[in-house]
């Protein structure tokens, strides 16, 4: 089973800017020697404690230290920018890390609308969908020429990459899985979304699946929000945190991860517990000693034909969050 991080930099409220990203550091190259496959940044924008408003910038500077591990945009939010754009910063990194550069390729905005305003005034003469923008992309990616008249003659550069930038469509619904089934692109679920998708939305993908230059099988990552600790007094402390963002998340805030001591005498309401409820009974949140963990990842595996689990952690601690990769990382060896 591969392994990555879906990392959407969330600030701990009593960091610095300066701190998390040092922070950031630690655990990036803690994770490329434990032989993690991938690290993904996403992008958000307009809420000030998430910090990958550039994922593109951030994946350089990580490639540019690290060794083994994939890096890239999970997602890139296309949205936002020109296909022609996307295609050059991603086929310019392919030449500084042949082979490590991946593009999750985002329909959603990350945002509101004012955001979406301020990023592209234009947003709104997009097709709603984004599927020609994002057929655009695929074919600069392989310096074929696209249909589209305004970008037919214009070449994406640098061409010919020794090795190709390797796209992903990203989803959070399963609308997107039979495009990344028709176009043979591995598909990736984010399910800390908290979007209830059904199985058949998975195996039609694999059903349907047509082998390209990206991708010779069917190739599904599902994305989780995850604690792991075999103590039980850790586990229980450091998850009313945990278990705070989800409700934040839930809510559509996102005001940073919480020090537990000030979460010690909260008590979660009958609404918020409901909440919790739906979050573990649906595994968009999964606590536990590396057992449990690993039965309840064992199931999802079957279930959705999964051939890698994608971790975002929100826990405080950096040094915490390290822990809870160390064991998944050994739930898998």
């Amino acid at each position: 089973m591969k392994l990555g991080v879906h990392d959407l930099m969330l600030k701990q409220n009593d960091k610095t800017n300066q701190e998390f990203f040092e922070d950031t550091k630690k655990l990036v190259h803690e994770l490329d020697k434990l032989g993690y496959d991938r690290y993904w940044f996403a992008e958000h924008h307009g809420y000030k404690s998430l910090l990958a408003v550039a994922p593109e910038i951030i994946s350089s500077y990580f490639l540019s230290i690290t060794k083994h591990m994939n890096i890239g945009a999970g997602g890139c939010m296309i949205m936002h920018y020109s296909p022609l754009k996307v295609a050059e910063i991603f086929k310019t990194m392919a030449e500084l890390a042949p082979g490590r550069i991946d593009l999750g390729i985002g329909r959603a905005p990350g945002c509101g609308v004012a955001e979406t305003r301020a990023l592209n005034h234009k947003f709104e003469d997009k097709s709603p969908d984004l599927y020609d923008e994002i057929e655009v992309i695929l074919d600069y990616l392989q310096d074929e020429k696209p249909k589209d008249p305004i970008y037919r003659f214009v070449k994406a550069v640098p061409r010919y990459n020794e090795s190709l930038v390797n796209p992903r469509m990203l989803g959070s619904t399963g609308k997107s899985a039979p495009k990344a089934a028709e176009w043979g692109l591995p598909y990736s679920f984010a399910k800390f979304f908290l979007v209830e998708t059904p199985a058949e939305v998975f195996k039609q993908y694999r059903s349907e699946f047509k082998p390209s230059i990206y991708a010779d099988k069917p190739y599904i990552s599902m994305s989780y929000k995850i604690l792991i600790s075999d103590d039980r007094d850790e586990l229980e402390y450091l998850g009313k945190s945990f278990e705070y963002f989800h409700i934040q998340q839930n809510n559509g805030k996102f005001k940073g991860i919480i020090d537990p001591e000030e979460l010690k005498d909260y008590h979660f309401s009958l609404n918020e517990q409901a909440i919790l409820k739906k979050g573990y009974d649906n595994n968009f949140l999964i606590k536990g000693s590396k057992q449990e963990v690993a039965d309840i990842l064992e199931k999802e595996i079957e279930e959705f034909y999964i051939d890698e689990i994608l971790c975002f952690a929100p826990i405080f601690g950096i040094d915490n969050r390290i822990s809870t990769y160390k064991s998944l990382k050994e739930i898998f060896n």
